[in-house]
């Protein structure tokens, strides 16, 4: 096996030695709670909830209805106990209007629909992720187009103006009608204002209040074919005045609207910051489990193959606990995390104390190791998570 290019630096193909057997499953019936009495076992985070947007060409994009069911049978032993999705309408045009032909949006909105019934009938708690004023590229109209710049860009139209706020309003109208007549029945709605959202011009300033209006008319329909939906939040990339500005319309118009805000934790932390909640919101955390235990330098998103970080990710669920949060959002863009899917969900749950026990648990459950050397490759995987000190050759004669 070659896991180094000529001129000796690391590739893809060492990480994906291990890769490889993630994807080749030792079936064991439950996991081993590391508890002394398993009755007594209490979820760390009442709330586990897988995000999996399939986008970009990642692993949930082009995963098969049966591997995707694969995917979340083994989050939801490890202890994930929602899941959600956001429809990326990037490059793509409204699958809704387009009749006659059957179209990449078409495509990728039938694969969501599937992989929502798929968690559905697992017992997941259904979520839909959305970025409200990201539309479709034929709705991207000169006239309608939001004004950008900083965090504000991709296929956005301004919602201050009456005909393209129409739009935003049918296209998730028609999302919602859709997942109902298919049998989807959502749990909750989580809205983000960023990364695909936003509009800078100054009919919409504050944005964050222009966001939160037009997120409370999507919910509202919602509502209508989703009876009982819920709101919650997701802060990527707030500012701490936004979420005061956020929290004091919320609680003067719709007091007790949202239920939980996921709070964003910057690349390496490991805790959420104290800012203002709506009366009544639930302190969450949005966490990042596509990278390792490094910030910088760092790998994420997978190019350079599987990521594990299991000293963040403990440090992580602990601090978020001590900080009365009740519940945790992975933010996953594939299959390559799934060792920290595993911490994460792992140590959340409460079967586990710590990672080196989830880490040893994963090489039992997936390599058919023994105590004894589910431990060795306990050892071999934590070392990964600072895998630009990690020497590959060393490496790979410890996998002999």
């Amino acid at each position: 096996m070659n896991f180094l290019t000529t001129d000796g630096r690391f590739t893809w193909s060492l990480a994906a030695a291990w890769s490889i057997l993630l994807l080749l499953p030792v079936r064991i019936m439950g996991l081993e709670p590391q508890s002394q009495d398993s009755q007594a076992i209490k979820p760390v985070f009442p709330i586990c909830a897988l995000y999996a947007p399939g986008h970009f060409g990642n692993s949930y994009e082009v995963l098969g209805e049966n591997e995707m069911r694969e995917i979340l049978m083994e989050a939801k032993v490890w202890g994930f106990n929602r899941y959600a999705d956001w429809f990326d309408m990037e490059d793509c045009s409204d699958p809704f209007a387009q009749k006659k032909l059957y179209q990449l949006a078409h495509a990728m909105w039938e694969r969501k629909k599937a992989h929502f019934a798929t968690a559905q009938k697992l017992g997941f708690a259904c979520d839909l992720a959305i970025t409200p004023n990201h539309v479709y590229v034929d709705q991207c109209k000169d006239a309608w187009l939001a004004k950008q710049g900083g965090r504000i860009f991709g296929q956005l139209i301004c919602p201050s103006k009456p005909e393209a706020r129409q739009i935003i309003l049918s296209n998730y109208e028609n999302l919602f009608a859709d997942l109902a007549r298919s049998g989807v029945r959502l749990s909750a709605l989580v809205a983000a204002p960023y990364d695909f959202g936003g509009c800078a011009c100054d009919q919409c300033k504050p944005w964050i209040v222009t966001f939160a209006q037009l997120s409370r008319e999507i919910c509202e329909l919602g509502q209508k074919y989703h009876p009982g939906l819920k709101m919650d939040m997701i802060g990527w990339w707030w500012e701490a005045e936004e979420h005061r500005l956020f929290a004091e319309w919320v609680d003067s118009h719709y007091p007790g609207w949202i239920r939980q805000m996921y709070l964003h934790i910057p690349y390496g932390q490991t805790d959420v910051a104290d800012v203002p909640l709506p009366k009544g919101c639930e302190r969450s955390a949005f966490v990042h489990i596509g990278y390792a235990d490094q910030a910088s330098p760092r790998d994420v998103y997978g190019h350079f193959g599987p990521v594990v970080a299991p000293s963040r990710l403990e440090k992580t669920v602990r601090d978020l606990a001590s900080h009365s949060c009740t519940g945790v959002m992975a933010y996953s863009e594939g299959v390559f995390d799934d060792l920290n899917k595993a911490i994460l969900a792992g140590l959340s749950s409460g079967c586990f104390t710590t990672s080196d026990q989830v880490l040893a648990e994963y090489a039992r459950r997936y390599f058919g190791a023994d105590d004894k050397l589910s431990i060795e490759w306990a050892n071999w995987l934590r070392m990964w998570g600072r895998p630009f000190e990690v020497d590959p050759i060393s490496a790979a004669e410890k996998l002999k």
